[in-house]
């Protein structure tokens, strides 16, 4: 997959992207919402491996200037045709739609290329970030799953599960 939006281009991750990808999944901040925590410069490497394998973590890069500035996730999940969407953006880049904008634009792909039937996506009840873009992607929320989540020392997390049927995606 291999998209264009008004500022972004979003292709595949690939090993040249590590530097900027280390960047802002070692950041603290960026990561409060992962159970693995931040990522050391091998783990990066290592997930870029895998993703050229499976190819479901894509680069966000400013059209403008080729900086890369997140990723996104998108693959298969549980049943047919039906996918999951995720992100993860350097935090200097928070708050001017780019998330927005791309989850857009893969919703987009899923629903007209792919034919999909439904796409989820999750986060934590306390990260009003990813909720706002779930509720601008006019996906719903499904459902709380209290403590679902093990973190560390026995602090368990919530979990939102958000969804969009194809037949309620606009365009």
């Amino acid at each position: 997959m291999e998209l264009k939006t008004e500022r972004l281009i979003i292709r595949p991750m690939i090993m040249d992207d590590i530097e900027s990808v280390h960047a802002y999944l070692n950041d603290e901040q960026t990561m409060r919402f992962f159970v693995e925590g931040t990522y050391s410069i091998k783990k990066v490497k290592e997930v870029i491996e895998k993703n050229q394998k499976d190819n479901n973590k894509y680069s966000i890069l400013l059209k403008d200037t080729n900086e890369l500035i997140g990723h996104i996730s998108f693959h298969p999940w549980g049943m047919r045709k039906t996918y999951e969407i995720g992100w993860v953006f350097n935090k200097l880049y928070y708050n001017k739609g780019y998330a927005t904008e791309a989850a857009k634009a893969v919703l987009q792909y899923a629903f007209t290329n792919l034919k999909a039937h439904r796409v989820i996506a999750t986060c934590q009840p306390e990260n009003i970030a990813s909720k706002r873009i779930m509720e601008k992607l006019n996906m719903r929320l499904e459902g709380t799953f209290p403590k679902c989540i093990f973190y560390k020392d026995d602090i368990w997390w919530d979990e939102l599960f958000y969804a969009i049927l194809e037949e309620e995606y606009k365009g």
